[in-house]
This record gives C-alpha cells, sequence and structure tokens, in this order.
C-alpha cells in the first residue's frame, strides 16, 4: 500500500455542479492508507447507502505512514474551515477519519501510530485502526476470529477460504457489502474479548466504527440495522503500543 495517488483531489475539486451542503446534512473527510483497497471498500459503501462526493470525500496521499496520513487529514480539514470561512462551502467536515494497518506484531508503525495520534492538530481526528490490516475487518463479514495473526498476508491466507479469489484493490460484491451488520457485531465482539482478556489488540480494528458513522448519515431506508453501539471508540487505538 505504499503508491501514491488520489480518489479525491481535495474540496476545492467540488466547487463547480455540486451543491455545497450534502444532501445528507453531513460532510466526512476518509483518509487512507492503501490507494486502492480501501478507497474501493468506502466508494462500494458510499454508493450503498446513496451518499454523494459531497457527502464521503475519499483521499489517499503520497505518504502511507500514520503521521503524513494524520498530517494530510489536519491539513484539508483546515482547508476546508478556511474556505467555509470565505464563502466557498457553506460546512465543515463533520467527521474526519484516518484509515491505516499497524501491519507486522513489532512493525515501526506501532510506535509512528501513537505519535500520530497525539501529535498537535490531532485533536477531534478519529482513527479506524485495523491490528494488522484492513483485512482482518473484511474477514469479519464472513467469520469471527480473535486468534493474532502475523501480518496482512496471514490475514489475506484466512480471508481466502471464504473469498476464494480475494486480491487487494478489488471492490467487494453487493452480497458481501450486504454482511456489514455481522461484521460490525464480530468487530465489537473482538474488542470485548480483547478488554476482558487483557489481550494486546492483535487482531482488532475500528473500522465499524466509521461504517457506524455512514450508516447514520444516510436516509432511514438505505441504513442497516446495526443496533446500538456496545464498545466506546475514546481509547484512540485498538492496540496502544507501549512504549
Amino acid at each position: 500500500m505504499t503508491s501514491s495517488g488520489s480518489f479525491a483531489r481535495g474540496p476545492s475539486s467540488y466547487r463547480r455542479g455540486r451543491p455545497r451542503i450534502p444532501p445528507s446534512g453531513k460532510a466526512f473527510l476518509i483518509v487512507t492508507e492503501g490507494e486502492k483497497t480501501e478507497p474501493n471498500y468506502f466508494i462500494k459503501l458510499r454508493d450503498r447507502f446513496h451518499l454523494s462526493v459531497a457527502d464521503v470525500i475519499i483521499h489517499h496521499p503520497a505518504g502511507t505512514d500514520p503521521i503524513t496520513l494524520t498530517k494530510r487529514a489536519i491539513e484539508l480539514r483546515d482547508v476546508r474551515q478556511k474556505e467555509v470561512k470565505q464563502g466557498s462551502f457553506d460546512i465543515a467536515y463533520d467527521e474526519v477519519w484516518v484509515v491505516f494497518d499497524l501491519e507486522k506484531p513489532n512493525d515501526q508503525r506501532r510506535d509512528l501510530a501513537r505519535q500520530a495520534m497525539t501529535m498537535k492538530g490531532a485533536s477531534g481526528i478519529r482513527f479506524a485502526v485495523s491490528d494488522p490490516a484492513f483485512e482482518y475487518w473484511l474477514l469479519l463479514h464472513e467469520k469471527y476470529t480473535t486468534s493474532p495473526f502475523n501480518g496482512c498476508d496471514d490475514v489475506i491466507k484466512r480471508l481466502r477460504r471464504y473469498w476464494p479469489d480475494y486480491a487487494k484493490a478489488q471492490v467487494p460484491s453487493d452480497e458481501f457489502i450486504k454482511k456489514i451488520p455481522t461484521a460490525v457485531v464480530n468487530a465489537e465482539r473482538c474488542r470485548a474479548h480483547h478488554e476482558a482478556s487483557g489481550g494486546e489488540g492483535n487482531p482488532s480494528t475500528k473500522v465499524d466504527i466509521l461504517v457506524r458513522s455512514l450508516n447514520g448519515a444516510t436516509r432511514e431506508h438505505f441504513r442497516f440495522s446495526l443496533g446500538e453501539q456496545k464498545v466506546t471508540d475514546n481509547p484512540p487505538s485498538p492496540n496502544p503500543p507501549s512504549p
């Protein structure tokens, strides 16, 4: 997930021909580590919820480490706020999310993640972190497990038991997206397991919390029935790295 690219060119890209107030009344910015895997998933979900590009802007910057991603999210948030003051937009982003993986158990990204979440300007930024990889969130659509994984390849191997032709950058099917309620329950159940057992958080994900927010932004008849959120997202990371 190191290639550069963008699925959105920034707030100013949408000035012409689009409503300045998103149809849902709520605006999201999602900054992703992955160039295609995560954006493809969220674009599919945005379409499923009948939200527009004005509702949900998905951005993949050149850098993919947690600090670079967070800095870019802060920059885009602040640009949008400035444009609101100037009258270019009517509303600022209601929610700004950074989506990234922690990778292998001893990977340096775990320390970078802690630094990113506490950096100046990051207050209000929300983090959908997966340990070890976004593919664990995909796996939870099919199977609940708390068995630890040694990196992304390990998760993909398990995922292919249920999605045999899975490859990075693949667009999920409509049938797969329908399993989101199962994935949300499984993600919450996994966090509860780690909290009760004192586990280190491998595996875990907070993508479900972002999905809940998107689900709540659409019209009621497009929403999944997800019930009440059982686990708070107050902790900054599913696996806070030890100093």
